[in-house]
């Protein structure tokens, strides 16, 4: 058997786990995954190629750390992962560390290597850091809404375990905590490759525990020393340990262990610590033991400060400025569902190989703008009572406590369209709900968002819906 064939073998089974794994939805899967081809192994990194007209920007934010755990599994040996567009002749791993720049659609130019790619490196330690080379500060663009979060980020690259420890961030979905952490696991590795940099999300850090007390043998021991060698951990979204008492108890200990060793910690959460319900409260006192910093929402000079640079990064010339500034008024509540609008008119110019107009930015985010719309007028109880007509059951039926089909879906969808028209917090949002906690509202979004990527005739309920709410 040859390489390639070796290679399509493995890319194979990659795949077959990620479909076990069931965090892919149908339509990601299809879309995305099965349009990559492994192009090599070079034994420490997995080189996948993908189409010219690729959004590989979105594979790598969304889907690379599912890609990585299934080939840890497959291969029993953690890879980094590389991403090269299809036809480019890959670079010789001992030069090159940084996955290339964003390749927007055909009409873009590819970006050339920056400085960074072409210097002669050492090769790094084995262990798999997490880390993705584009999140960086130069790449953070600093608003008032986050200038504190950086400037304690940046004291924590000069001079890790000594100040701030741990460092814990919080702020809504999709205003760059997850840039933010890591970027300083990115410039401290740049001063020190041998330093041992280690991110991870909490639900990862939950799964792979569950999986290693599952088997038999080392697997327990070999989970803690990955962990409790770290020089800097970074753990994003630790409001999953919410209700999770066995994998709490062990990350405490984890925690313990490295803050014992002068090791750096740095945290993200979507609320602040005391906020996190059902969170043991040694791990609540351990979180605020150091600096706790918010990120909140960008003021409008931001935001198009973000677009700008963004269409500078993605050399996508046609998106005018008056267009931008047309995005900055009107897409406000998160920098992610920012970048996601100017993703989606970087391709209609493409597609159609014109300039958009601001009118063409009307239609085309036309989803996108009503959700914006209805952020602050809609409340939980008009969601319930909604969705309560829709499914002809009552509303004290989704706060109450009956499982059954009929009412679950009701309640997660509820849940989910609450979350989605409302700025009402996670807490508030589960109280509603008859005293529900925080991660079970996380829960039910999440199990909507990916029922809707197979589901025709539930997309189009959430639209009917969310249409009588505008």
């Amino acid at each position: 058997m040859n390489q390639t064939e070796k290679g399509i073998m493995l890319w194979e089974e990659i795949k077959e786990d990620l479909r076990r794994q069931g965090n892919v939805g149908e339509y990601g899967f299809e879309s995305y995954i099965s349009q990559l081809k492994l192009k090599s192994d070079t034994g420490t990194k997995l080189v996948l190629e993908y189409p010219a007209d690729m959004f590989i920007d979105w594979v790598e934010t969304y889907y690379s750390n599912d890609i990585r755990n299934s080939a840890a599994r497959v291969l029993d040996a953690a890879r980094e992962l590389e991403y090269v567009p299809a036809g480019v002749r890959e670079i010789e791993p001992v030069e090159v560390e940084q996955s290339p720049a964003p390749v927007m659609p055909s009409t873009l130019s590819t970006p050339t290597p920056s400085a960074k790619t072409k210097r002669n490196t050492k090769a790094r330690k084995s262990i798999n850091s997490g880390l993705n080379s584009d999140y960086t500060f130069d790449s953070f663009v600093v608003g008032s809404n986050s200038e504190f979060a950086v400037a304690a980020a940046k004291a924590v690259v000069n001079a890790p375990s000594s100040m701030y420890n741990p460092l814990f961030i919080h702020g809504a979905s999709g205003l760059g905590k997850t840039h933010l952490l890591q970027a300083i696991g990115n410039a401290i590795r740049e001063k020190d490759e041998n330093v041992q940099v280690l991110y991870v999300t909490s639900e990862d850090f939950t799964n792979t525990y569950i999986d290693a007390i599952s088997r038999q043998g080392d697997s327990l021991s070999n989970f803690r020393r990955k962990y409790r060698k770290a020089d800097v951990l970074l753990i994003d979204d630790v409001q999953f340990l919410s209700q999770k008492g066995k994998t709490q108890e062990e990350f405490f200990h984890t925690f313990n262990a490295l803050f014992a060793s002068g090791k750096q910690i740095v945290l993200s959460a979507d609320c602040p610590a005391s906020d996190i319900t059902k969170l043991d409260e040694r791990l609540t006192s351990r979180f605020e033991q150091g600096l706790t910093v918010a990120l909140n929402v960008p003021d409008f000079e931001t935001r198009l400060a973000i677009l700008r640079k963004k269409r500078r990064m993605w050399k996508s010339e046609l998106i005018s400025d008056e267009v931008l500034e047309y995005l900055a008024k009107n897409i406000t509540r998160s920098v992610r569902r920012l970048e996601g609008a100017l993703v989606r008119l970087a391709t209609f110019a493409s597609f159609s190989q014109k300039s958009p107009s601001v009118q063409d930015a009307r239609i085309q985010l036309n989803d996108l703008l009503k959700e914006e719309k209805t952020g602050g007028d809609v409340t939980i109880a008009d969601i319930q009572r909604r969705v309560a007509e829709e499914f002809n059951i009552r509303v004290a039926d989704l706060n109450g406590r009956r499982r059954t089909a009929n009412i679950a879906h009701p309640r997660q969808l509820a849940m989910y369209l609450a979350r989605r028209h409302t700025q009402s917090s996670l807490q508030d949002i589960g109280a509603a709900f008859g005293g529900r906690d925080h991660g079970t509202v996380i829960h039910a979004a999440k199990t909507i968002e990916e029922k809707m990527e197979s589901c025709q005739q539930l997309r189009e309920q959430v639209n009917r819906l969310s249409a009588l709410m505008a």
